[in-house]
């Protein structure tokens, strides 16, 4: 145990009470509306955190990466969803994981389910598949007003070494909305894209086990779920950061990420401190907005969740963030060494670029929680 001044900057921050109660707050709302809870933890990548969201009920958990099902799986996590299209490379780890746990990959090209059918055939296995189904984002998924989608779910299904358990949706789109009804209406529309899509596969003798929906803004804003939606998959929800605020999906005093930065020159028009992109990323938060380019906010001071006045972080470069003043700043000015907390534009990517998680009550770290950033299989494809 330490005090936060005794921590060598930068360094990632976790407010214990904050995480703990946005931790509850979502599995709360899972409980009340009968869905079950399968968290994203690429947002943290930290069994410590995922153990928490465990033991508040969570069913298993989505990675986006093999990596982080290994690191998981290997922390003693037995069910999981991994959110992201597979390519051929990837069959081995794939079926290397499945030996290890309760797996669900996602697809929405055919060609990938013949491929890992007659995979699974040679290595006398078997998987189980979502259908990726695209609710407006127009990232990945199959557009369900197509045949298409019909088709590939059929596929999935006559595959003899391919189970088909439902379908998978995430409704990314939402953070380009400017208010939180736009945000509702985005959540609206996925939910109803999803029992439409379901009641479809229903009417084809297709049965899906799993309707999943997923990401923080739609979760949060949605007073409730249809019937017919099994689960949620936010990950966000456990930091927050000053992206959701900007949505008005919560408030900065509900944000549990900080980083912890000293100031390390001081110059006529700004100052300089210790962290730079490699601690928040190039991520420049919800500028559609609020047009004012910044690169996280600064609080006011390490005890309060307040924003510093005329105080902007307004460049990056690898490890320098540089500040500027506009107008009257109640933190002008700076001394060389002054330390600043600051909430990141986007938590999950700022996670991963660091190591671990100072736990903090108070003005003391309690302990550190190590981040799983990269974990890598030794199954390779041998098969050219």
């Amino acid at each position: 145990m330490m005090y936060v001044d005794e921590i060598a900057t930068p360094a990632l921050l976790v407010d214990r009470m904050k995480l703990l109660q946005n931790i509850g707050l979502m599995a709360e709302k899972a409980r009340q509306n009968n869905v079950e809870l399968r968290p994203h933890i690429k947002t943290h990548k930290c069994l410590e955190i995922g153990r928490l969201q465990r033991g508040e009920g969570a069913k298993g958990i989505t990675v986006s990466t093999p990596g982080e099902a290994h690191a998981f799986i290997d922390g003693g996590f037995s069910d999981i969803t991994l959110a992201f299209p597979p390519t051929p490379d990837k069959i081995p780890v794939l079926l290397d994981i499945a030996e290890q746990a309760s797996l669900k990959i996602i697809v929405d090209n055919a060609s990938v389910v013949a491929e890992l059918d007659s995979r699974c055939s040679e290595a006398k296995t078997e998987l189980d598949v979502l259908l990726k189904v695209d609710c407006g984002y127009h990232r990945c998924g199959v557009n369900p007003t197509k045949r298409v989608a019909l088709s590939l779910a059929r596929k999935i299904s006559k595959a003899q070494h391919l189970h088909f358990r439902g379908i998978l949706t995430h409704a990314g789109h939402a953070y380009d909305a400017t208010t939180v009804e736009e945000i509702a209406k985005v959540a609206k529309e996925e939910q109803e894209t999803m029992i439409k899509f379901a009641d479809l596969l229903l009417e084809n003798s297709l049965t899906p086990e799993v309707v999943s929906i997923g990401s923080t803004p739609t979760c949060m804003i949605a007073e409730g779920f249809m019937k017919g939606i099994t689960e949620i998959r936010p990950g966000n929800y456990v930091f927050f950061d000053a992206t959701q605020v900007a949505l008005g999906l919560c408030r900065l005093a509900d944000c549990a990420l900080t980083v912890l930065a000293s100031v390390v020159s001081v110059q006529k028009n700004h100052v300089v401190i210790d962290a730079g992109a490699t601690a928040f990323s190039q991520d420049t938060g919800a500028t559609h907005i609020i047009p004012e380019k910044t690169f996280g906010v600064v609080l006011a001071d390490q005890s309060t969740s307040s924003p510093a006045k005329g105080v902007q972080i307004v460049s990056l470069s690898q490890e320098h963030g540089k500040i500027r003043f506009s107008g009257k700043s109640d933190l002008e000015p700076f001394k060389l060494g002054d330390r600043l907390r600051i909430i990141p534009n986007h938590s999950c990517l700022t996670a991963n670029l660091f190591s671990q998680y100072f736990v903090v009550e108070g003005g003391q770290a309690k302990t550190v929680w190590p981040i799983q950033r990269h974990r890598f299989s030794n199954k390779m494809n041998n098969s050219q």
